[in-house]
């Protein structure tokens, strides 16, 4: 789709995912403790986003190197300013926790208490973010959820 083979000398034409950024470790498990308590978590760390710079080149800018204005008589043409996979934003991490208290009540009815923490490190990773390079380029589009703690409780009878 480009009309040269390379970005700031780096090859386009084959684009390969670096190791890191497909690593992924998830963990998950539960711990049941005296008193009825029962503990459990969820931990996660994958690569962050891409960084891309988009350019949205104007055709009178373009037209010149050209030799012609743009085809089908478009404005601009999306011109890419960094090779793709070659940066990363940082590691998204993530941990979710629960505590659970379980009831035996007579005639075999159970209740259970859970108190959940969302996001229990509060991290604020980046998910997202703007790749048109211009004033708002890098900066975030969307962020990791903040803590959040939850109370909740199912009654089985």
């Amino acid at each position: 789709p480009f009309s040269s083979t390379t970005i700031n000398g780096q090859g386009v034409c084959r684009v390969v995912t670096p190791f890191k950024a497909q690593t992924q470790v998830k963990l998950n498990g539960s711990l049941p403790i005296k008193y009825g308590f029962v503990v459990s978590g969820v931990y996660q760390d994958i690569s962050g986003p891409a960084i891309e710079a988009i350019w949205a080149a104007a055709n009178a800018q373009i037209a010149p190197s050209l030799g012609r204005n743009l085809a089908g008589n478009a404005a601009t043409a999306s011109v890419p300013l960094v090779a793709p996979q070659t940066m990363w934003e940082g590691r998204i991490r993530r941990l979710d926790m629960r505590l659970t208290k379980i009831f035996n009540l007579p005639h075999k009815i159970r209740l259970q208490a859970n108190v959940d923490a969302y996001n229990a490190l509060n991290s604020s990773a980046i998910q997202t973010l703007q790749i048109a390079y211009g004033p708002s380029w890098l900066q975030p589009a969307t962020i990791i959820d903040p803590r959040i703690l939850q109370f909740s409780g199912q009654l089985n009878f």
